[in-house]
């Protein structure tokens, strides 16, 4: 089965129905039905921040979701110091600054063994260079 990471902003948008982009969430969810879903730590942990976890609906549907069978928490520790280097390189000294979550999605995106068919985002341009160069198609 192929294999889709998704960035946080879906899951806020997925699973919050005042998110402005609930609707497209939704239309990019039929994908989700269909491949197999692999979660990054980090995107966890932004996506359950507070102010997603004060609304107890959004994150009851959220939990449900996580408990499904087909999905893969991926761990992040062989990422975490190049990305961090990653950041802070490209913040400061290439003006390009994306953050140390989008910073591990792309060295997930780039490393061969995980194997990511798809990435489903709202931020197709902070990935798309590293999608296209790996042939990952962007949702």
């Amino acid at each position: 089965m192929k294999k889709a990471l998704a960035d946080a902003g879906l899951w806020y948008a997925l699973f919050d129905p005042k998110d402005p982009y609930h609707e497209d969430a939704q239309e990019k969810a039929e994908y989700l039905d269909l491949l197999h879903v692999v979660i990054a730590w980090p995107i966890l942990y932004e996506t359950l921040h507070t102010r997603f976890v004060r609304n107890t609906h959004a994150l009851r549907r959220f939990e449900n979701y996580l408990k499904k069978p087909d999905i893969t928490y991926l761990d992040d520790a062989v990422y975490r110091d190049t990305a961090l280097n990653l950041t802070i390189d490209l913040s400061l000294n290439r003006s390009r600054p994306l953050s140390l979550v989008d910073c591990v999605l792309r060295l997930i995106l780039e490393d061969g063994n995980t194997k990511i068919d798809y990435l489903i985002t709202f931020n197709p341009g902070d990935f798309a260079d590293v999608c296209r160069t790996h042939r990952i198609r962007l949702i």
